[in-house]
């Protein structure tokens, strides 16, 4: 299999001196957190919901609202691409080992773009996921500090963290979810009231409440139904209303057939 089968045709992208807050617009208006960034029509670069909340957060934009940065002061510039002939193999690698998109291009034009969603479809193993989840679990609480919930985030290498409210299941909080407060913080709050406003700008403030999950013996191809039914990158898995760990979009992509 190849590229051309797998890839999605309509290829969302923004120009790289698009400003920053229209790229989190279009991340909320389109569900998803990562975008091809062109200039002249030719990619050259992807920006991820990650990428803009470390930008928002870094202290040389201390005041600096998302209105005034573009989307070339988040994106990366080394990004991993592919043709249409590229095979699953290498796509399988590159999406596991980088930012999780992987434009298709030709000529330097983008033709199409794959994510793991795109590739997930090829996921039949019946496999239970307490084979597969995650058991080292990285979590928050409703009141720890949304800056200590993105410190977790980039020291574990992790886009979603489950918010755990007296060992229950409360919530669960993205890299998404960082960069959209964030940006309404810097919009809504003096600059020089941001310092104070940060330290208690808390995880209950912007994590989602409503949490899809699944259980030790959902299997993997329900589980992927799951997650491209809701829209969703990660699974907490409970039994009972105890977590007992997370399945992931990478987790899934390693039972693709090769």
């Amino acid at each position: 299999m190849k590229a051309k089968e797998l890839m999605t045709k309509d290829v969302l992208a923004i120009d790289k001196d698009e400003r920053l807050q229209t790229v989190i617009d279009m991340m909320v208006k389109h569900r998803v957190s990562k975008i091809v960034v062109v200039e002249n029509k030719q990619v050259v670069g992807v920006v991820t919901d990650g990428d803009i909340a470390d930008e928002l957060g870094a202290l040389k934009n201390k005041g600096v609202p998302a209105t005034h940065l573009h989307a070339s002061s988040a994106m990366r510039r080394k990004y991993p691409a592919v043709t249409v002939d590229t095979p699953l193999d290498q796509i399988l690698q590159a999406l596991s080992d980088d930012a999780g998109i992987l434009p298709v291009i030709h000529d330097k034009m983008p033709v199409g773009v794959i994510t793991a969603s795109d590739v997930l479809s090829l996921v039949t193993s019946t496999k239970p996921l307490a084979d597969i989840m995650t058991n080292h679990l990285h979590v928050v609480s409703p009141t720890d500090r949304v800056i200590h919930a993105r410190r977790v985030m980039l020291d574990h290498h992790v886009e979603r963290l489950p918010v755990l409210d007296g060992g229950k299941l409360a919530g669960i909080v993205g890299e998404i979810d960082i960069a959209i407060g964030l940006s309404r913080l810097k919009s809504t709050v003096a600059d020089n009231h941001q310092p104070a406003a940060l330290q208690r700008f808390l995880v209950q403030d912007i994590m989602q409440q409503t949490v899809i999950s699944a259980t030790p013996e959902t299997t993997a191809q329900e589980a992927v139904q799951l997650m491209r039914r809701y829209d969703v990158g990660s699974l907490p898995v409970v039994r009972g209303d105890r977590i007992v760990g997370i399945v992931t979009r990478t987790d899934l992509l390693k039972l693709v057939p090769r």
